[in-house]
């Protein structure tokens, strides 16, 4: 009797199709581009035993090289951060358009992971935690987890599968295991983000108009962006983590952004900054309140235990607008200004470019609590505080300048007629 054909698992049938569709040609470029990669210093050597999963960071670099095999979407953003500028035409387009992640690899891999967190009492957020910090992202710490649990979740757990089978996989997970109605978080289906994105992203010139997102979640109204120019931001923490996660899966240039790119946040001919731009920080997911733009954030987002500071996009409080330290310097010529103060000025400028586009779908049924009702009260009344004092001291300002720049035009008239009057030592006679 003959034995039938054997069945293959279906991860190894996945990435055989993928190995085999690709050309001998494709396969070298896909080696090369994987050489570049180990050799980031993003990179992070895979483990080679459990143990080596007890350091931070320690799934980055295997994340990497399956991304790197696939479609190269941290490859290509590597490579841009490089040369500082970008190729539109030649950059990968990753929009997710779909959220159906029902009967799914991944899916059922997250379930398993998930049993072996609940058989021991712990809950999803320790699990986010496991991730987080398995990629190296530096908003995760080391989950405390016993040996036991963190050697199965070893074990179970692969990250090829949220790759090879991209979608929203976390915004729905979290949301089943605990985090609905938390915050009145309740995910948006992908069938409604991706039309909206589809709206507002017709043509190639989306790619580089910023798009914000001031309630985040797990990042499902950007993961059908077309966008190279993402923000998003959410009051809740656990949901900055999920959607940190997956912006390292589909979207690395909203995760880590470590300076302004041409052609993205720059002017190709002027070369000047022309989206907002924040040079604090090297990534553009915020922790904080969207009503008061003012947010928390690790300056570092792949270093460990990384400073956290504060970030402020366009904030509702006056006197925390950095450009108005600045308002008297830039009523001089700017040629007039020196080199290092004309580089903070535009740091603060570019903190004060608005969003091409905002697309979100905030918590309705959220109400203002008594606090934060009195805490922007006072923001009002402090910012009318603020104005008038301002209005004052720039008219003082002004009036000494006018001053200031009298005596320098009788200077100026006085030198010019004291040419003919030369004195001892070959100096020229002012008088005042």
């Amino acid at each position: 009797m003959k034995k039938g054909k054997q069945k293959l698992d279906p991860l190894k049938e996945k990435v055989n199709n993928i190995l085999n569709a690709m050309s001998v040609e494709e396969m070298l470029l896909k080696q090369d581009r994987m050489f570049n990669i180990m050799n980031h210093q993003l990179f992070i050597r895979p483990p080679q035993s459990v143990e080596d999963s007890y350091t931070f960071g320690w799934l980055r670099g295997l994340a990497m090289m399956t991304d790197t095999m696939l479609d190269g979407k941290w490859y290509h953003w590597l490579l841009t951060n490089a040369t500082g500028e970008i190729d539109i035409d030649s950059f990968p387009d990753t929009r997710i358009t779909s959220d159906s992640t029902s009967g799914s690899m991944g899916e059922k891999m997250l379930e398993e992971c998930m049993k072996i967190i609940y058989s021991n009492g712990y809950r999803v957020n320790d699990f986010i935690e496991w991730i987080g910090y398995a990629l190296g992202i530096s908003w995760f710490e080391k989950p405390r987890l016993p040996e036991a649990i963190w050697n199965k979740l070893y074990q179970t757990f692969n990250l090829d599968l949220l790759l090879m089978e991209p979608a929203d996989y976390l915004s729905n997970f979290v949301s089943v295991h605990g985090q609905s109605g938390h915050l009145d978080y309740y995910p948006t289906p992908m069938s409604i983000t991706s039309m909206m994105n589809m709206m507002i992203s017709a043509d190639n010139e989306s790619r580089n108009c910023s798009q914000f997102e001031p309630c985040i979640g797990g990042a499902a109204m950007l993961l059908p962006s077309n966008s190279l120019n993402l923000i998003g931001v959410d009051l809740s923490l656990i949901m900055v983590k999920v959607a940190s996660i997956q912006a390292f899966l589909y979207k690395p240039w909203m995760l880590y952004v470590p300076k302004p790119i041409v052609g993205v946040h720059a002017d190709p001919q002027a070369l000047t900054i022309n989206r907002y731009f924040e040079f604090n920080v090297d990534t553009r997911i915020y922790y904080g309140n969207s009503l008061l733009e003012e947010y928390r954030v690790p300056k570092h987002i792949f270093e460990e235990n990384s400073e956290w500071i504060d970030v402020y996009c366009h904030p509702l409080d006056l006197s925390k607008r950095e450009i108005f330290k600045y308002e008297e310097d830039m009523m001089h010529p700017w040629e007039s200004i020196p080199h290092d103060q004309k580089i903070k000025i535009v740091k603060a400028q570019a903190r004060e470019i608005g969003w091409d586009t905002v697309t979100t779908n905030p918590p309705f049924n959220a109400t203002l609590g008594k606090s934060a009702k009195a805490e922007m009260s006072n923001i009002e009344d402090s910012n009318r505080a603020f104005l008038e004092e301002r209005k004052v001291r720039l008219a003082e300002y002004k009036k000494k300048n006018i001053i200031v720049e009298k005596i320098i035009q009788e200077v100026n008239i006085k030198i010019s007629e004291s040419k003919s009057k030369k004195v001892t030592q070959g100096q020229y006679e002012m008088v005042f």
